[in-house]
């Protein structure tokens, strides 16, 4: 029963090849579920405001190089 409320618990991300590739492989090697690592970045940028508008910074840049 407690897995059947897990799986409830989850969402699907869309993320690209590169990216999912990365972050399996960093799981992996230090021998993490994926979903565990995403939950303790999303923790640590949301705790940091330094880290947090290092992402935001580099998000906006990500999205500039898209949309030219």
């Amino acid at each position: 029963m407690a897995a059947d409320k897990s799986k409830n618990d989850r969402k699907k991300i869309a993320v690209e090849e590169p990216t999912y590739d990365q972050l399996k492989n960093f799981s992996r090697f230090n021998g993490l579920k994926t979903r565990v690592v995403v939950a303790a970045m999303v923790d640590i940028v949301l705790q940091d405001p330094v880290l947090s508008a290092r992402v935001i910074e580099q998000c906006r840049q990500a999205d500039t190089v898209e949309t030219i």
